[in-house]
C-alpha cells in the first residue's frame, strides 16, 4: 500500500485476535495510511509485518500520559479496532485526542453483560431475566440467585468473548459446584436460558443479528445475518447473509436493534445486535461494539457493500448512511467447525481438499494443526476451520451446511 502523506492517517488499535492484518491493509490501501498501536510484547514478530504496510506505536511500558504523546504525535485523523478487548483503548485514545468514536460509557456496556443489560432493563428492552453474582457464594447468596433466575440457567463471564466460558446450569447443586470452581464469581452473570422456538429442518438457529452502522445519529442497518446453529453448549458455528426473514418482519428487527443501541447511550460505531427468536417474542442476547469476524466478509460477498471499509471511513470522520436491508445477489455463509465437548486434540484433518471443489466455496482456512490441543472452554477460540462460500438459494445453503457438517473432516482425542 502507498505510505504517502496526502491520505488521511487511520490508528489502529491491534491485538493478537483483530482482524488479519492483510485484510486491514488491503481495505486501507487506495483509503488511508495505518497507524498500528499495538504492545510489541503481546504480537511478537508480527510488529515486523505491520511495520511494513504503515508506521507502529509500541505501547509496552508506556503510562496512559507517554501513550497520547507518542499517538498525538502522529497526528491521526481516527482511530478503530478489530476486537472487543480493544473497544476500551480505542475508546480512550479517542477522547483523549478529539477523535470520532463510540463514548467511553458505551463501551463499558458494551464489554460488561452486566452493565449492558442492567442499561437494556433500564429502557425496557426485552432481554432474559438475569442477576449479577456476588463474590462470596455463600448459602444466602445462592438462595438470592435461585429466586432471581430459575433454571435452566447460563452463567457467563461479564466481560466474555467468543462464546468462551459459557456453562449451561440446570439445577441448585449445579451452580453451586461451578461457582466453587470459578475463582472470581463477581466476574460471571447468571441468566435464564431463553426457551427455544419449536425445531426446524433449514439450518438455521431462532437467532439472527442485525448489522448496524451509527453516523452522526442516524442508524443505517445493513441487514439481517442468519446464524447456524450453535455447537454445544453455546458456541458459534457461523452464519450467512441475508437471512431467511419475511421483509414484514425486517422494519421491527431494525427498530428492536436501534432501541439496544441506544440503551448503551451510544450515537456513534458499527454494532452487531444478536436477538433470540423465543415462544414469548424477540429477546436480545448481546450486543458488540464492531464487527465480528462473520459479517464483513460475508455482507461483502452477498451485497457488495464493504462493511469494513465503511468502517474505516466512518472512523475518519465521513458521515455514513445506509438504506437498508441492502440488495443481495446472493447468499454468502461463513461455516466454524468446533470441536466436540469432549475432544482435546486434533489427530488428523482429512478430507477438506474434497469439500473445496463444492461449487462456489470461496476458502477453507484450518485453524489448528494435527498434534494442536482444543477445548471447549475456549470458544470459537479453537475452532479447527472454517468455510467461506456463495449459494444461489436457501435449498443449495443446506446443502453446502450438509458438506460442512460431515463427521469425516476431523479425528480428535477425547478426555479419558
Amino acid at each position: 500500500m502507498e505510505t504517502g502523506g496526502d491520505k488521511p492517517l487511520l490508528a489502529i488499535v491491534y491485538s493478537p485476535r483483530s482482524r488479519p492484518w492483510r485484510e486491514i491493509a488491503d481495505t486501507a490501501s487506495d483509503l488511508c495510511r495505518l497507524l498500528w498501536i499495538v504492545d510489541e510484547s503481546e504480537l511478537g514478530p508480527k510488529t515486523r509485518v505491520l511495520r511494513k504496510v504503515g508506521k507502529v506505536v509500541n505501547t509496552e511500558g508506556l503510562t496512559p500520559e507517554e501513550l497520547i504523546h507518542r499517538v498525538y504525535a502522529e497526528h491521526p485523523d481516527g482511530i478503530t479496532c478489530y476486537f472487543d478487548t480493544d473497544l476500551h483503548l480505542q475508546a480512550w485514545l479517542a477522547s483523549a485526542l478529539g477523535l470520532p468514536g463510540t463514548s467511553i460509557g458505551a463501551v463499558a456496556r458494551l464489554n460488561d453483560k452486566l452493565l449492558q443489560r442492567e442499561a437494556m432493563e433500564a429502557a425496557n428492552v426485552p432481554i432474559p431475566r438475569f442477576s449479577e453474582v456476588r463474590e462470596d457464594v455463600d448459602d444466602e447468596e445462592i438462595r438470592r440467585l435461585c429466586a432471581a433466575v430459575s433454571f435452566p440457567a447460563l452463567l457467563k463471564p461479564r466481560n466474555g468473548t467468543m462464546c468462551r466460558g459459557i456453562y449451561l446450569v440446570e439445577s441448585e447443586p449445579e451452580l453451586v459446584r461451578i461457582l466453587n470452581d470459578v475463582d472470581h464469581p463477581s466476574e460471571m452473570v447468571l441468566e435464564e436460558r431463553m426457551e427455544d422456538l419449536p425445531p426446524s429442518e433449514a439450518p438455521y438457529a431462532d437467532r439472527v443479528s442485525i448489522e448496524t452502522i451509527v453516523s452522526q445519529g442516524v442508524f443505517s442497518h445493513l441487514g439481517v445475518t442468519g446464524l447456524f446453529p450453535m455447537a454445544p453448549p453455546f458456541r458459534s458455528s457461523g452464519g450467512f447473509f441475508p437471512a431467511e426473514i419475511p421483509p414484514s418482519e425486517i422494519p421491527e428487527l431494525f427498530d428492536l436493534a436501534t432501541a439496544t443501541i441506544k440503551s448503551l447511550g451510544s450515537d456513534f460505531g458499527c454494532f452487531r445486535t444478536e436477538i433470540k427468536l423465543t415462544p414469548q417474542g424477540r429477546k436480545i442476547i448481546e450486543i458488540n461494539g464492531r464487527p465480528t469476524g462473520l459479517t464483513p466478509t460475508i455482507v461483502k460477498l452477498a451485497s457488495g457493500v464493504p462493511l469494513l471499509e465503511l468502517g474505516m471511513r466512518l472512523a475518519l470522520g465521513e458521515h455514513i448512511v445506509i438504506d437498508g436491508p441492502v440488495p443481495c445477489e446472493r447468499i454468502a455463509y461463513r461455516f466454524y467447525r468446533e470441536p466436540p465437548l469432549t475432544a482435546t486434540k486434533v489427530l488428523g484433518i482429512k478430507g477438506l481438499d474434497q469439500l473445496g471443489k463444492l461449487a462456489g466455496v470461496q476458502e477453507i482456512d484450518v485453524q489448528k494443526e494435527t498434534g494442536d490441543t482444543v477445548d471447549w472452554r475456549n470458544g470459537s477460540f479453537d475452532r479447527v476451520f472454517q468455510v467461506t462460500g456463495t449459494v444461489s438459494d436457501y435449498a443449495e445453503l443446506a446443502e453446502h451446511y450438509a458438506a460442512c457438517t460431515a463427521d469425516s473432516y476431523v479425528t480428535y482425542e477425547y478426555e479419558a
